[in-house]
C-alpha cells in the first residue's frame, strides 16, 4: 500500500480517488474544505475512506497526482518544489508543460476517461478509458481498473490529445454544440479548417483529421469542458490549449485567433445560458 495525495476535488480527482482508495491511503487536498474518513461515491456506490485535507497541510506521499485546471497550476507549485516522490501533472493543453519546471519529479499524462462531478463528492464515471503517463514507471499503478498506461513518448500523447481539443472545445464551446453537431455542416468545415491551421503550427506531428472525427463520433453526445465551463460563467482552459498553439504559430492563424478571442472575451462578460 503506497500513500498516494491528490491535489483537486474536482471530477478527475474524485474519480481517481475513489478508485485508489481501494488499494491505496488516499489524501485530496483542497483550497475550501478539511474533512476526515469521507466516501466518495461513484456511481452510486461508496469508496474506501479517505482523507480531505487543506492544501496548507500538504504532506509529503509516495505519488501525488495535480488534477486542478492549468490555470491553478501556478498557485500549486510553491508546495511541491521540495516533493521528492514523483507528481504526475494531468491537465489539458500543455501550457502548463514549462510552469512546472520547479517540481524535482514533475510527470505528465492524458486522462482518457470521461467523469462527471455531481455533487461535493459525488461523482459520475462516463466514460471509461486509459490514463497514459510518460518519464518515471509507476509501478503502484499497475493493474489497476484506471488502466495507467507508461509510454516512452508522452510529449507526442499530449500534442494528439492538444489537437483534439483546440478543435473541439473551442467550437462547441462557441457555437454551444454538443461535439458530435462538429461532424455536420456548417460546423465540420469549421472544425476541418482550424485542424490545418493547427497542422501548419505542429507540422511534424503525426495526426489525421480522421482520428478527430472519431473522437467527435464517439463523444458525439458529449458537451465539452469549454462549454460546460462557459455556460456555468467559468474560467476555462482556452489559453493552455488555444493560447499555447498561437504563441508557437510563425504563420498567420484567422480561425485559432478568431476563436481564442472570442472565448476570452465571453470569460470577462462571465456569459452563461
Amino acid at each position: 500500500m503506497s500513500t498516494i495525495g491528490i491535489i483537486g476535488a474536482g471530477s478527475i480527482g474524485l474519480l481517481i480517488a475513489s478508485y485508489l482508495s481501494e488499494q491505496h491511503e488516499v489524501t485530496v487536498y483542497t483550497r475550501q474544505t478539511e474533512d476526515r474518513d469521507v466516501r466518495i461515491i461513484r456511481d452510486g456506490t461508496a469508496s474506501q475512506p479517505v482523507e480531505v485535507r487543506l492544501l496548507d497541510q500538504f504532506e509529503s506521499q509516495d505519488l501525488v497526482f495535480v488534477t486542478t485546471k492549468s490555470y491553478d497550476i501556478k498557485s500549486v507549485i510553491p508546495y511541491l518544489m521540495t516533493e521528492t516522490a514523483p507528481v504526475l501533472f494531468l491537465q489539458n493543453g500543455m501550457g502548463h508543460v514549462t510552469q512546472v519546471e520547479q517540481v524535482p519529479h514533475a510527470l505528465f499524462g492524458i486522462v482518457e476517461h470521461g467523469a462527471m462531478r455531481t455533487g461535493k463528492y459525488e461523482v459520475r464515471h462516463t466514460g471509461v478509458g486509459r490514463i497514459r503517463y510518460g518519464q518515471a514507471f509507476l509501478p503502484m499503478l499497475e493493474d489497476g481498473p484506471l488502466q495507467f498506461e507508461h509510454v516512452e513518448d508522452i510529449q507526442s500523447v499530449m500534442l494528439t490529445k492538444l489537437f483534439m481539443n483546440a478543435v473541439i472545445n473551442p467550437l462547441t464551446a462557441y457555437h454551444r454544440i454538443t461535439n458530435g453537431q462538429l461532424l455536420e455542416e456548417p460546423y465540420a468545415s469549421k472544425a476541418h479548417a482550424l485542424f490545418e491551421e493547427l497542422r501548419h503550427v505542429f507540422p511534424q506531428h503525426d495526426i489525421s483529421y480522421a482520428e478527430i472525427e472519431q473522437v467527435m463520433q464517439r463523444t458525439g453526445l458529449n458537451r465539452s469542458s469549454m462549454l460546460q465551463d462557459i455556460e456555468q460563467g467559468r474560467r476555462t482552459e482556452i489559453d493552455p490549449i488555444v493560447g499555447y498553439v498561437l504563441e508557437r504559430a510563425v504563420t498567420p492563424t484567422p480561425l485559432l485567433t478568431f476563436y481564442f478571442e472570442q472565448i476570452t472575451s465571453q470569460e470577462k462578460r462571465g456569459d452563461s445560458m
